[in-house]
């Protein structure tokens, strides 16, 4: 996931920008969305490696094992976004108004 850098306070007034911020374009779903398809991308590349090595081709042994590590971590951390986001959903879900 690419995250773009932040501008800088000094950099907004340079701009001429006063009030409310524009909100980045695409919006928190077209993010969610390139998320997940650069895991399965990553899911993908480790398959395609773990497949080369199976059927004999010359495949590097560190190279399976460096993609299969960053697939697991990956994994996790897509785990603990989705674990978050669903923590955060049933807090506001509990909220009275």
């Amino acid at each position: 996931m690419v995250v773009g850098p932040i501008q800088a306070a000094g950099a907004v007034a340079q701009t001429g920008m006063t009030g409310a911020v524009k909100p980045a374009s695409g919006g928190f779903a077209d993010m969610l969305g390139k998320a997940i398809s650069q895991l399965q991308s990553v899911s993908d590349n480790t398959n395609a490696k773990v497949s080369a090595m199976a059927t004999g081709q010359d495949v590097d042994m560190a190279d399976v094992m460096l993609a299969a590590e960053t697939e697991s971590i990956t994994m996790s951390l897509a785990t603990t976004v989705r674990n978050k986001a669903v923590e955060a959903y049933q807090e506001v879900f509990r909220m009275q108004m």
